[in-house]
């Protein structure tokens, strides 16, 4: 014999199924997430709704492929949101890793800044329908730049190929100091704190989960490009970073870490400035300087000498000229140079 519910729990069963079956929002971090132990080109969901893939760099070793930008990805409701375009061929590569994680759309990328790494695979993400995002520092120095660079870049020895098949798409939505997406799922604050790696530099915040994706105003190891960077504005920008309400770092370069390399990066900041006034207060010459430097903490924490590699003595350089007032800070990435500047060290490392 069939026995029936009783009808007054009929009700109660409906919203259950209901509630179950409702989009809602991603939950809050609950303690500390979880540092996954990755290889390059591996993704991983580092919180509900949220997946990182990390891309190939190394400062020592010109064998391994620079693979550009890292990139982080959210699904919202009905959308994805990314972190960084890179180059058009490793962009190609992430839509396909993206499409195996969710069958939304991508509506949004983040341009952190201008530099071709993390912009010049706009196209194809436009291709997929997506507004390209950025600040509008980022957004002029792309529009000023790129189509030269972009040009000088398809040709030479180390002509980019997926250039030349692809053309330079420009921003959709620039903003000034903060853009918001938030669906009551998800939410991704895209904020300016000022002038570090380049004076458009910006960085996305995901509040629910305590991670903060800062495309090169923070990255882990050393792949500090400081051609175009205010080193002093630098470091105020890190410690206002500082003062959200972070647990993870998701690096422009290098593999995931907690909010302590934040101060890392200030860290770096910091004595490098302060040994490169000592010299210049001493009458030595910057190559005196330069041979002169010695940070054992940081060759513990990348792997290289702080003025070993070409791009790091470069920055050694950039803060010397800096602190003899010898650089119109404002004008930095305004003047056309190379696509990328890490790209051309690791060639020639």
């Amino acid at each position: 014999m069939k026995r029936l519910l009783p009808l007054a729990l009929v009700p109660a069963i409906l919203a259950a199924v209901l509630y179950l079956s409702a989009d809602r929002p991603a939950p809050a971090a609950q303690g500390p997430l979880p540092i996954p132990d990755m290889k390059f080109d591996d993704v991983k969901e580092i919180a509900p709704g949220v997946f990182f893939r990390l891309s190939s760099i190394s400062a020592a070793d010109p064998k391994i492929p620079f693979g550009g930008s890292n990139h982080t990805w959210v699904v919202f409701k009905d959308y994805v949101v990314v972190i960084d375009a890179n180059f058009p061929k490793e962009a190609a590569d992430v839509v396909a890793a993206i499409k195996k994680t969710t069958d939304k759309p991508i509506r949004y990328v983040l341009d952190t800044h201008h530099h071709g790494d993390h912009a010049y695979g706009n196209s194809v993400w436009a291709k997929e329908g997506a507004k390209i995002v950025a600040h509008k520092n980022a957004a002029r120095l792309l529009a000023v730049n790129g189509p030269k660079q972009w040009e000088e870049a398809t040709k030479g020895k180390d002509a980019r190929e997926d250039l030349k098949t692809t053309t330079l798409k420009q921003v959709d939505i620039p903003f000034d100091d903060r853009y918001v997406l938030d669906d009551g799922t998800q939410r991704v604050e895209f904020l300016h704190f000022g002038h570090s790696h380049t004076i458009g530099d910006a960085v996305a915040y995901l509040p629910k989960h305590k991670i903060l994706c800062t495309g090169d105003a923070c990255v882990n190891g050393a792949y500090n490009f400081m051609g175009h960077s205010n080193s002093a504005s630098w470091i105020r920008c890190l410690n206002e970073m500082h003062k959200l309400d972070v647990d993870v770092i998701c690096p422009g370069h290098g593999k995931l870490a907690r909010k302590d390399l934040l101060k890392t990066e200030v860290r770096y900041f910091t004595e490098l400035r302060a040994a490169v006034q000592a010299g210049i207060d001493g009458k030595k010459s910057l190559e005196d300087i330069t041979a002169g430097l010695n940070f054992p903490w940081y060759k513990e924490w990348t792997g290289v000498e702080v003025a070993g590699p070409a791009m790091n003595k470069d920055s050694v350089k950039h803060v010397y000229n800096e602190l003899q007032g010898k650089v119109d800070h404002e004008r930095l990435g305004w003047a056309p140079g190379p696509l990328d500047a890490r790209e051309a060290v690791v060639r020639r490392n």
